[in-house]
């Protein structure tokens, strides 16, 4: 028998999980020694497993953006509405249930290419539904256009309930409410009603 690994996945995973927290609350610069204490480990831990402070928030990151991205993935449909509609649900779900990764992929940090990638594929699924759409002549304008003022009310919508700016009880129907409203500013004439609020 070998001897055992002194840092070995479970102890990665443990690291991540509790540096997304950290870095969801101080950014990108949070300390290191808050992190290693609370997992109970040392920082030569955090180069062992991951080479730098740089891959850590790399890893953090990545590791966000694909949770975030197999949320919406799990979402689909082939309704080209519904799946519209049911990948902004997604969208909101996965962030109220993980809203430090939420703030982790979205929120400061310091960019590598691999995270610039990440963040720039993180609304694929959101893109391919609304290409797909104004392929059908469901909606209308540039694909990317859409996809961007369509995230942006979605985000910035979860971004004020995670701040608990809305009423308790009342989140749903406002969530209802804003798609209702981005979808009639995109719809063709004939699509405008499909989405009620």
């Amino acid at each position: 028998m070998g001897r055992p690994r002194l840092h070995d996945e479970h102890l990665r995973q443990r690291l991540l999980e509790a540096a997304t927290d950290l870095m969801a609350v101080d950014g990108p610069d949070f300390s290191l020694r808050p992190l290693v204490a609370s997992v109970g480990t040392s920082t030569s831990a955090v180069y062992s497993l991951f080479g730098s402070r740089g891959e850590l928030l790399e890893a953090i990151t990545l590791r966000a953006a694909s949770s975030f991205v197999d949320a919406q993935r799990a979402a689909d449909s082939d309704d080209p509405v519904q799946r519209i509609l049911g990948l902004a649900h997604a969208i909101r779900r996965w962030a109220t249930e993980n809203a430090a990764m939420f703030q982790v992929v979205f929120g400061r940090t310091n960019d590598s290419p691999a995270i610039a990638e990440a963040r720039e594929g993180a609304t694929e699924p959101l893109l391919e539904a609304v290409t797909a759409a104004t392929a059908q002549g469901i909606l209308h304008g540039d694909p990317q256009t859409t996809t961007r003022t369509i995230f942006a009310g979605v985000h910035g919508f979860i971004a004020l309930e995670l701040l608990g700016h809305y009423p308790a009880g009342q989140a749903d129907a406002l969530f209802s409410s804003l798609l209702a409203a981005i979808w009639r500013s995109w719809a063709t004439p004939e699509h405008v009603g499909a989405v009620a609020a």
